[in-house]
């Protein structure tokens, strides 16, 4: 019997592309849903050849990854206005020859979130990246109280003022003014996995914690955590989330279930041990 050829090519761009595990993801939601697809990771320094790419090989589904997000902006046609909120797009869609971009990292940061109450909750944000923008926007929207620590100063105010709360220095924490702490930085991510990306001394067990990092499983930060008897959420919650949004505006179609999450937690959590 002949392997299948795929109808549909779509792609991941980034520089580098070889620790991205959106291939797999993406594979395994076509293979769910019976689509006949297949998504290729595709590395290139130059973003500009890259969204070249996408219109001249007409390619449906591009998922975006570092350093690209805030840099391709320019290059497409229309930009969603939560993208364009926090200045980064993880997701191009080609419709028809024009490319629109969006940002499903805060579809998939709501569903790691989505058992956790943020209203008048005090959130300790780590991180003022992408994904820290990301995070902070969720947050905001959900009316919860940001307490920002970054290593540079500047950009934790540039983020209070955006989407408000206040800017802490570690040694001003408190772990009793903290509800929930999130992780939106690398620090503990493969091959980092000894580094703790939060203050020791706020993580206790009355506080939930998020690390949007999804390899390892369970990084220092969780780990900690939950010896200390606290609620924790993985970033696979996150990245399955955000993966299965990309297939949902490439599709036109609503997919997401909490059985078809399970299946793909699993799976990716198969692959990647």
């Amino acid at each position: 019997m002949k392997p299948k050829i795929p109808s549909k090519i779509n792609m991941v761009m980034g520089n580098p592309i070889s620790q991205s595990k959106s291939p797999l993801l993406h594979g395994q939601i076509y293979k769910l849903l019976k689509l006949n697809a297949v998504t290729v990771p595709v590395a290139d320094s130059d973003v500009g050849k890259l969204v070249s790419k996408i219109r001249t090989e007409s390619i449906g589904l591009t998922a975006v990854t570092m350093p690209f997000k805030k840099s391709v902006i320019p290059l497409l046609d229309h930009i969603d206005k939560t993208a364009k909120s926090i200045n980064a797009v993880n997701t191009i869609i080609n419709k028809n020859g024009k490319l629109f971009g969006y940002n499903t990292d805060i579809d998939g940061i709501q569903y790691a979130l989505r058992e956790v109450p943020l209203k008048n909750k005090n959130v300790l944000l780590l991180g003022a990246g992408g994904a820290g923008h990301a995070v902070a926007h969720v947050v905001s929207e959900q009316k919860g109280k940001l307490i920002y620590i970054n290593r540079t100063i500047e950009e934790s105010f540039n983020m209070a003022k955006k989407f408000k709360g206040r800017v802490a220095k570690e040694d001003e924490l408190d772990a009793g003014d903290i509800d929930v702490i999130i992780n939106a930085t690398p620090v503990g991510m493969f091959p980092d996995v000894s580094s703790l990306s939060a203050p020791d001394k706020v993580i206790d067990k009355n506080k939930v914690v998020f690390d949007v990092v999804y390899s390892p499983l369970e990084t220092k930060l969780l780990q900690v955590a939950k010896q200390r008897g606290a609620i924790v959420i993985s970033g696979i919650d996150m990245f399955v989330a955000q993966g299965v949004c990309q297939i949902e505006r490439w599709t036109g179609k609503k997919i997401i279930t909490p059985k078809l999450m399970e299946q793909l937690k699993k799976k990716i959590i198969e692959e990647t041990l």
